[in-house]
């Protein structure tokens, strides 16, 4: 009687290829981009990735190769975003810069912290409280996430919300360059 090699199942081939590669990609990723934080982000959105996509494990023949893809590109996405954002702070900065501090300005700086401080009000006491502590106290995510005994990945997510939350509702109000010149200054 013949017996029958099982294949392994995509779960099993998903944890197989955390074990082996997790520690290389992550290497991989902070060599490129000299952030420990950024290195664990991606690394966790390429396994992210691949547990997503696990059932299709089973057609790629090269599983080194196509993990490491995914982290180059992730990796590449990551530093085209932290480009394009430090670009924006440059032109904002010299936007500040060349402006006069007259009496529109000041009303114009005064409205974008009233309207800021009601998009706040509207936050959960959470996001609220995680918000402050990253853009007023200067905390990073794992700072937050242990003064709040949180994950730092729920801290991430608070972020992400309460950011977005505000920009639409300053957008709302047609003050997003406002918001902008505030929150950088």
């Amino acid at each position: 009687m013949l017996k029958r090699r099982r294949k392994p199942c995509s779960e099993d081939r998903f944890a197989f290829l955390f074990e082996t590669y997790k520690n290389r990609v992550f290497g991989y990723v902070l060599t490129i981009t000299h952030s420990s934080y950024a290195a664990e982000e991606i690394t966790q959105e390429v396994f992210l990735k691949l547990w997503l996509y696990r059932d299709e494990l089973k057609y790629i023949d090269h599983s080194e190769n196509y993990l490491f893809t995914i982290a180059r590109n992730k990796t590449l996405n990551y530093l085209r975003k932290a480009r394009n954002e430090e670009k924006l702070i440059i032109e904002m900065k010299d936007l500040m810069t060349g402006s006069s501090n007259n009496v529109e300005d000041e009303s114009a700086v005064a409205e974008c912290e009233r309207l800021l401080s009601e998009a706040m009000s509207m936050l959960s006491p959470q996001r609220r409280t995680v918000y402050r502590l990253s853009r007023y106290d200067g905390m990073s995510h794992e700072q937050i996430a242990s003064s709040l005994q949180l994950s730092p990945n729920t801290v991430k997510n608070h972020m992400v919300h309460a950011l977005k939350f505000i920009r639409n509702y300053l957008g709302r109000h047609g003050v997003l360059i406002s918001f902008l010149i505030c929150f950088l200054f």
